[in-house]
């Protein structure tokens, strides 16, 4: 896998190759993800959807979506992290100029070809003009708690705790966050651990400091739980990040 980010804004490209694995169900909370395959099938389980994608197709996973993604090792497939606040803060014409200078270099720098771009291009434009937002409707005390851990989720908060704080039990919190969200608190909590460690980690960082920054008891505990989730373990994240480089 391969991850390419911009300097100036949160959008990511990621290049999953090489790989057979079936990702369990997860969302991403910050981001619309779109991707494009270039090469091979993969298998996409979208909410209640089965997707079964070939060369060319594309998708978008919109935000708070609860999807499993399984390809195999001949599969290559492209995505692009566009971050909710920059989608949702930046008026639609800006926010087309900037991807597609992006996108330019991207291409410019070899990590994909113009066919690519174009499609990209394509589906961010939905995403901009709110053809496409796909927001996901959710109660107001379940959101508020999502919020809450996504905001900090590597404070330990108690499932009491929370539940008390929607004036619920423990029991029917946990059923009804899962049927909302599409997973337990704990399992929700760990997932955005892991993403904010994502942000966290470069070649200046070290692993076991990031781990216990973000509430792992230690570090064989933290490279399970982002192996399980990324895909790849910590130190091969770190050495597959790059950073666009952005003309002027």
């Amino acid at each position: 896998m391969r991850y390419y980010q911009c300097e100036k804004y949160p959008i990511e490209f990621v290049v999953s190759e090489n790989i057979d694995k079936c990702f369990d169900c997860h969302n991403h909370v910050g981001h619309y993800v779109i991707s494009l395959v270039m090469q091979g099938e993969v298998t996409v389980y979208l909410e209640s959807r089965k997707l079964v994608c070939h060369e060319g197709d594309a998708f978008t996973i919109p935000p708070y979506a609860v999807h499993s993604v399984c390809q195999e090792r001949d599969a290559r497939l492209l995505s692009m992290c566009i971050g909710t606040a920059f989608a949702a803060e930046t008026d639609s014409e800006t926010a087309e100029v900037i991807v597609r200078k992006l996108l330019n270099d991207a291409v410019g720098q070899g990590i994909f070809g113009e066919a690519q771009k174009e499609k990209l291009l394509l589906f961010a434009r939905a995403v901009f003009r709110g053809w496409d937002k796909g927001g996901k409707e959710m109660d107001t005390g379940i959101k508020n708690l999502a919020d809450r851990i996504t905001s900090h989720p590597e404070y330990e908060l108690p499932i009491e705790t929370l539940a008390a704080d929607i004036f619920v039990s423990k029991y029917y919190l946990i059923k009804k966050f899962k049927r909302i969200v599409g997973m337990t608190p704990h399992q929700f909590c760990i997932q955005n651990r892991i993403r904010k460690a994502q942000s966290l980690l470069d070649a200046e960082q070290v692993i076991c400091g990031v781990a216990a920054e973000m509430g792992f008891y230690d570090q064989s505990h933290f490279d399970k739980a982002f192996q399980k989730i990324v895909g790849i373990s910590p130190s091969e994240y770190v050495g597959s990040k790059k950073v666009i480089r952005q003309s002027t």
